[in-house]
């Protein structure tokens, strides 16, 4: 079987590539606007239907794990690769897409995989991302059969290639020099460890599973309380996170976290 991982050159991808190389089933191929071009390793611009559409017919994949993130440029990710992507894939490819907590931008959660999507103002700083991930996910269980949306929190955690997170590089950057950090304690969420999340989505590669799963474990937590624990793990005074008093941040979705019964359920995997 092949599989490939569009993205694999970002934080999560990285780690989700390494995570299949392990599975003696598969022949694992990775795909970034960045990636050097090396033996199983492909540098592709997803948004060029002509490369896009050359490379895809050279590799001829089973399996797909799309973990190309790209902020404000999210929207033009949906409508042109993702796009190019589905007009390729016959009935028997799967796809295994990453997705985000930011879709119940109403922030009254915690959510379940058959709670309603919930849209962001357009004039929100991070509406372009959010919303472009409600059109693919609509747009993927429309045409598609063969597909597991896999939904998540903040992402934790160093990564295959040794790269941490930006919140806890941020936060080790700062404390590291005895100065205060400040976390906002009414912003609840569901962080989910790289490698847990990594070990999910080749299980879910692999198996025969379809739909839409939350990823991550049964707590919920502030960005407050969970930084304190970051902060005392890495060695760090863990008085010196503080909370954000004046909520300087942008008016962002409080809560948002997500019931993950239903993937926990199913899956071996342990979730710290």
């Amino acid at each position: 079987m092949k599989a490939v991982v569009f993205g694999s050159g970002g934080y999560v991808g990285a780690s989700i590539y390494e995570a299949l190389r392990k599975e003696e089933k598969l022949q694992v191929i990775g795909v970034d606007l960045n990636e050097e071009t090396k033996e199983n390793m492909v540098k592709l611009d997803v948004n060029d239907p002509e490369n896009f559409s050359q490379v895809y017919k050279e590799i001829q994949p089973n399996v797909i794990i799309w973990a190309l993130m790209a902020g404000a440029e999210e929207q033009r990710l949906s409508d042109e690769g993702l796009l190019h992507l589905i007009s390729h894939m016959t009935p028997s490819t799967k796809l295994v897409y990453l997705s985000s907590d930011y879709v119940f931008a109403r922030g009254r959660g915690p959510y379940s995989e058959t709670d309603v999507l919930q849209t962001m103002a357009d004039d929100h700083g991070m509406s372009k991302y959010a919303n472009a991930k409600i059109k693919s996910e609509r747009f993927i269980e429309k045409e598609l059969t063969n597909f597991v949306i896999l939904r998540s929190g903040p992402v934790y955690g160093k990564n295959a290639r040794d790269k941490l997170d930006a919140h806890t590089e941020n936060l080790e950057q700062t404390v590291a020099q005895g100065m205060p950090a400040h976390y906002r304690d009414d912003l609840i969420r569901t962080f989910v460890h790289i490698e847990d999340l990594s070990k999910i989505v080749a299980e879910m590669a692999l198996n025969d599973r379809t739909g839409v799963y939350h990823v991550g474990p049964a707590k919920q937590e502030s960005f407050y309380e969970f930084m304190r624990k970051q902060a005392k793990q890495a060695g760090y005074d863990e008085a010196l996170v503080k909370k954000e008093e004046r909520k300087l941040q942008m008016n962002l979705p409080q809560n948002t976290a997500l019931l993950t019964d239903r993937l926990r359920m199913i899956t071996s995997q342990q979730m710290r």
